[in-house]
């Protein structure tokens, strides 16, 4: 009998560390990310707005499909379809040509991401993307996502070499 009466105790103890963790891991998380490309900022402004594209610099893209708009003028929506069956549907809320874009992206029920990508020409043929982004979990069951806020900033750092590349061979 005391075998089961200290499994009990030990499985309360392994929920409640469970649970805690859960409790205790951030609602959202925020960082920035920057690369100088060597390309016009008009390029690369195109490369970031255009949803054709996401697939062959974002990781993990399996498909995207155009709900509204053309993806370059701001209220285009786009759903972005991941491994898992995970779609993100994505927002295009802010498009100031060469300038600045902010696409927002949610996962129903899990979390949403906000992209701000800021260009700034360096030169004629060089430009710095700064991109902030910000995580939000949107249930108690994802926080634990944004517990990765490394991973987060390192996928975001593969991306946006990836789009160097991509931009770059042109």
């Amino acid at each position: 009998m005391n075998i089961v009466k200290y499994a009990g105790i030990v499985m309360l103890f392994i929920a409640a560390a469970f649970y805690g963790m859960i409790l205790l891991s951030p609602t959202q998380i925020e960082f920035r990310v920057n690369e100088d490309i060597n390309a016009p900022i008009i390029e690369v402004y195109s490369g970031i707005a255009n949803p054709t594209t996401w697939k062959i610099w974002i990781e993990g893209i399996e498909k995207v499909k155009q709900l509204n708009g053309d993806g370059f003028l701001a209220g285009s929506i786009t759903e972005v379809y991941f491994p898992q069956d995970m779609v993100m549907k994505r927002t295009l809320r802010v498009a100031t040509e060469n300038e600045q874009l902010v696409l927002h992206g949610e996962v129903k029920d899990f979390f949403s991401k906000t992209e701000t990508y800021n260009l700034e020409a360096l030169d004629s043929a060089t430009t710095r993307v700064s991109c902030t982004v910000k995580m939000k979990a949107l249930k108690n069951k994802s926080k634990m996502i944004l517990k990765a806020k490394d991973t987060h900033s390192n996928n975001m750092k593969k991306s946006l070499i990836a789009l160097k590349i991509f931009l770059e061979k042109g």
